[in-house]
């Protein structure tokens, strides 16, 4: 199975994008393509403890958290 490590929601003038990079999960959220991002970079346990998840859930649903936890679970059992 592929591991996944991208998940975006796209919205005129507005786009949040949720990256796995080594054992972090990075939230960037983007209200102006010109500007920097608002960006949270929490560590896989920190997502364990539901860091992130408020954030997740508002922007891109329960269904992408869930995803993403999963993944976490899964590549800390590596």
């Amino acid at each position: 199975m592929t591991e996944k490590r991208y998940w975006k929601n796209s919205e005129p003038y507005h786009l949040v994008e949720i990256l796995i990079e080594g054992d972090h999960v990075i939230f960037k959220d983007w209200f102006d393509t010109g500007k920097d991002p608002n960006r949270y970079d929490w560590k896989f346990e920190e997502i364990l403890n539901g860091s992130g998840k408020s954030d997740i859930e508002y922007h891109l649903g329960s269904g992408v958290y869930l995803e993403i936890l999963a993944e976490v679970k899964t590549r800390l059992k590596k």
